[in-house]
């Protein structure tokens, strides 16, 4: 983020800038499990995979596979494992949690309860080096709701979500509300690099005009002070806008007709002035 307190300098975008990656730490999945499904049958079993990612931006695919159980109509087990190939030491179909959910007759999730911490998957030893990880899977939204439902429905899997995000470079640069440059990386992440500063000047009148929408102090200008837009009496920088004219068009219009008008005037002046020489050289002749 950028420090509207910090001295004024040139910006300099990092184009070659990378953004570390960062690894999951939660994970979630919505998922519906057939409550109609036979215990041992092929709709008894449903896998839902979800993609994470580790320390050095490594994708590793972990499934979770729902079974119903045959403890209780309501209930299901649920296995989460990892490929062996990710893994230094392969783990013998050893998952990385397990455990069962429970639903009422409404088909709500209710074992474990929305106060009970999240299902903790430690993922030890991968084979690409990167550091171990640790990543809640997250039952229930920030409301309190259930994200695994037993409906009378084909199980099946509506939304996966993680907030590990791999390493990325800068694929472009824009410029937001207020100035601030915004750098957006091929990974889908973004953040700040900079912001454009404006200067307030109490006498702007004493400036000189140098063309091209240029202005150059003068010995009775006041010293600039600078500072952030939209701040002390400073203008606002919109982003995404292209400034319009800020004369009055009609106003302008009409002193160009006023213009025009004048030198078709002065051009019929010329043209009689010339038209008299003319008539008087001939005289002369």
């Amino acid at each position: 983020m950028v420090n509207p307190n910090s001295a004024v300098s040139n910006i300099v975008v990092p184009l070659n800038g990378v953004t570390p990656a960062t690894a999951t730490a939660n994970m979630s999945a919505t998922v519906n499990l057939d409550s109609s499904a036979t215990v041992g049958g092929t709709d008894g079993t449903y896998s839902a995979p979800i993609q994470v990612v580790d320390a050095q931006g490594g994708t590793h695919t972990l499934t979770v596979t729902f079974t119903k159980s045959s403890s209780g109509s309501n209930q299901w087990d649920y296995a989460i494992t990892i490929p062996d190939a990710d893994l230094t030491t392969p783990s013998g179909g050893t998952p990385l949690a397990s455990g069962t959910l429970a639903f009422d007759g409404t088909g709500k999730l209710t074992a474990p309860a929305s106060t009970d911490p999240a299902i903790a998957v430690k993922i030890a030893g991968l084979a690409d080096g990167a550091s171990d990880m640790t990543i809640n899977w997250n039952l229930y939204d920030s409301n309190g709701n259930g994200l695994v439902t037993q409906f009378a429905q084909t199980s099946g899997v509506s939304a996966t979500s993680q907030d590990g995000f791999q390493a990325g470079q800068i694929s472009k640069v824009s410029i937001s509300n207020g100035g601030l440059l915004v750098a957006t990386y091929s990974n889908g992440q973004s953040a700040t690099v900079g912001q454009i500063a404006l200067a307030s000047i109490e006498n702007p009148a004493s400036m000189l005009s140098v063309g091209n929408n240029n202005l150059q102090p003068t010995v009775d200008t006041s010293a600039p002070a600078i500072g952030a837009a939209g701040s002390g009496g400073r203008g606002q920088i919109l982003g995404q806008s292209l400034e319009a004219s800020t004369v009055d068009i009609a106003t302008e219009f009409a002193n160009l007709m006023a213009f025009q008008q004048s030198y078709q005037a002065n051009s019929r002046v010329i043209t009689t002035a010339d038209q008299m020489t003319q008539d008087l050289i001939g005289l002369i002749r």
